[in-house]
């Protein structure tokens, strides 16, 4: 993954659990890297890493690591670093998981080395979406779910409900499938 992923990790820990807790984190993983690179490439294990460090120091589950961070890197990273793009995906939420499935291809510009997941997404009527999940990379799961819940804080669509229905670690798909639905 790029070095923003870590980087972001890092704000992210910094920002709600301190920057001492964040020192306690690099220090369980014994990086042989200092600092990560926005642009550059690393291996996906800094990133497995640092969420394992992040699940043992907070007490939580490896999945509230990844769903927080997903999270996080829509609210607050892509927001920020990323405008422009983001609003290249649509005004509404409803629009930008329509245009969920092409909106890596601009990212390449960026990042050409980019593995990138991919989306299948099925609209049925009273808005409900269900998106499926493609990535070769294990364990991201909870990352996308926590994505698909900051997006809906993005669109000011709190009443949207993200639910995660299959995860394909556990039904042998080759995706994971999620629920997009108005909390009724």
């Amino acid at each position: 993954m790029y070095g923003i992923v870590n980087q972001s990790i890092q704000e992210l820990i910094i920002k709600d659990f301190g920057e001492e807790i964040w020192l306690k984190i690099i220090a369980k993983c014994n990086f042989d890297v200092a600092e990560f690179n926005n642009h550059q490439n690393y291996d996906d294990k800094y990133t497995y890493l640092l969420a394992e460090a992040a699940s043992e120091i907070l007490n939580v589950e490896i999945s509230t690591v990844f769903k927080l961070f997903g999270e996080f890197w829509i609210t607050d990273i892509s927001m920020k670093k990323y405008p422009t793009m983001m609003s290249s995906g649509g005004i509404t939420l409803k629009e930008f998981l329509r245009n969920l499935p092409a909106f890596h291809n601009r990212i390449y510009l960026s990042y050409p080395n980019l593995i990138a997941p991919e989306f299948r997404i099925i609209e049925e009527e009273n808005e409900v979406f269900w998106v499926e999940y493609y990535t070769d990379r294990k364990g991201l799961t909870h990352l996308m779910e926590g994505m698909l819940i900051g997006l809906t804080k993005m669109f000011n669509e709190q009443e949207m409900q993200v639910e995660l229905l299959e995860e394909k670690t556990l039904t042998g798909k080759d995706f994971d499938l999620f629920r997009i639905s108005r909390n009724n």
